[in-house]
């Protein structure tokens, strides 16, 4: 072999070792543990068992973003593990609510159950897969973070501009399809704000993305 095929051989090599070394920082086995408290929500028996698996792994989600930046080992691995898993386990949750709704003592009226299982459905479609499928597809293609599309909307910009409003949203979100999943009608109203917040939020990203214009009021 030349000089130039041994060099490339070991600069390839280095990149395997450093690649391989990725799958067991710290942050990335957090989101391993994720997927596996997934698993066991998912064979839980009951609502509660569910919700207690559930609301761990989404706990553990705070946690591997700053452990990866305070260890400096931040990773394309672990962008992508945590927005697929994330994107994952909402879904599911989302799914479960959709069935714990259509049960014998659900805490949803009954005049309510059709609407409240097409918002449920149509919040895992355009949502979570198309609304964030797309933002992330772009984001790679033109170089821009996620975070900054659909910024030309008042509603994307206090949902992503400001830790609380992120916050509120999202914790929002969980909290009101465990309700209906537990049966909880107290906490699902609470939460039901902040439900449809983050649901338009993203919406509105989505419709930044195919119909681009000047800054908006919603």
């Amino acid at each position: 072999k030349s000089r130039h095929d041994i060099g490339s051989a070991g600069k390839s090599g280095e990149g395997l070792g450093w690649m391989f070394k990725e799958f067991f920082y710290p942050a990335n086995i957090i989101d391993y543990v994720r997927v596996v408290l997934l698993i066991m929500a998912v064979r839980a028996n009951t609502g509660f068992d569910f919700a207690f698996y559930y609301s761990i792994s989404y706990l553990l989600d705070i946690l591997d973003g700053p452990i990866a930046r305070v260890l400096s080992q931040e990773s394309k691995l672990g962008y992508y593990l945590d927005m697929i898993i994330d994107r994952i386990s909402t879904c599911i949750c989302l799914y479960y609510a959709t069935v714990a709704v259509r049960r014998d003592g659900s805490c949803v009226p009954p005049f309510m159950v059709p609407i409240v299982i097409l918002v449920l459905r149509f919040c895992i479609f355009s949502v979570e897969i198309l609304a964030h499928g797309v933002v992330v597809y772009l984001s790679e293609i033109r170089g821009m973070h996620q975070k900054t599309m659909g910024h030309d909307y008042l509603l994307v910009r206090m949902y992503l501009r400001s830790k609380f409003g992120l916050f509120f949203g999202c914790v929002s979100f969980e909290c009101f399809t465990l309700a209906i999943i537990l049966g909880w009608a107290p906490l699902a109203v609470l939460a039901l704000p902040g439900f449809v917040f983050r649901a338009l939020a993203n919406i509105c990203r989505l419709l930044s993305i195919m119909f681009p214009t000047e800054d908006r009021t919603l």
